[in-house]
């Protein structure tokens, strides 16, 4: 009997797990084992599973202790995706929390303070699963991203001979923002990515942004699709559209622009005001 009810038990985990996985991966772009990032939005997602303790008498105690553990099972998933997290081209949130115990010791905090996306969901034998979601600018704390923005000078891919660019810019028109097509790179996601030219000048980063911008929208949005990134808010409008040659950094999320692209982003008499605005969206594979 025993031996049924833990199958059981685990069944109901596998396939709860099942259900929120799926609903993971429609809304996510960066994927974990039990958790993911939607960095469009900004967010981290976790899902928790939890079982009533054994001490519970009632159906209420039951629930409200399976609810309990389940919470808890979320905080230390989205602890685990939140270490996975790049800063930048060389940083990763587990380097800032090995690193800085106030970085380490303000993430756990922060986490009691995840909020509910959508409703638990109770079963049968008395376990509850639970999707739990929490902001990246207000769980990842300003020292951690201050200590990844002053890094050395790292090496870039050099200039190609014959890179082609993309499609040209008009420069007497006034564009909402830029999107650049990372897709083929190999780019990955991070809180503080870089745009490079060839030579390795930066065209954009942390410098170049208005830390107003950044607290409410990130340095960038990434999404999967041109199409969705043509549609998005951060850029809507007419954005303006260049291909990535490259990725670079050790994470590879610093982005490399061909020298014809550098100079037409250049070129663009108002494209600061929508780099200042951090109006930036990322299309990854």
């Amino acid at each position: 009997m025993k031996a049924m009810r833990i199958f059981i038990t685990s069944t109901v985990f596998l396939l709860t797990g099942i259900l929120y996985a799926q609903g993971l991966d429609q809304r996510c772009t960066q994927m974990g084992e039990s958790a993911c990032v939607d960095w469009d939005r900004g967010v981290v997602m976790a899902e928790g599973l939890g079982a009533p303790a054994s001490s519970a008498k009632n159906t209420a105690q039951k629930n409200a202790t399976a609810l309990r553990a389940a919470k808890l099972d979320a905080a230390r998933n989205m602890l685990e995706m939140i270490k996975g997290i790049n800063l930048s081209s060389s940083t990763t949130m587990r380097d800032a929390m090995v690193q800085n115990d106030t970085v380490r010791t303000q993430v756990q905090g922060r986490l009691f303070g995840l909020r509910p996306s959508g409703k638990p969901r109770y079963f049968s034998d008395g376990s509850v699963s639970i999707l739990m979601e929490a902001s990246l600018r207000q769980t990842i704390p300003d020292e951690a991203l201050t200590s990844s923005t002053g890094e050395a000078p790292r090496e870039i891919s050099g200039p190609s001979s014959g890179s082609s660019g993309s499609a040209r810019l008009d420069p007497g028109r006034v564009y909402t923002g830029l999107i650049i097509d990372a897709r083929g790179s190999g780019a990955q996601p991070a809180m503080s990515p870089k745009i490079y030219d060839e030579e390795g000048n930066e065209l954009y980063g942390s410098a170049y942004v208005d830390q107003e911008f950044v607290q409410k929208h990130g340095m960038a949005g990434y999404v999967r699709d041109l199409d969705q990134a043509l549609a998005n808010d951060r850029v809507q409008g007419t954005p303006a559209v260049l291909k990535a040659l490259s990725s670079s950094g050790a994470n590879q999320t610093d982005l490399i622009l061909s020298k014809s692209d550098a100079d037409q982003l250049r070129g663009l008499a108002d494209h600061l005001n929508f780099l200042r605005e951090a109006r930036v969206v990322i299309v990854l594979d």
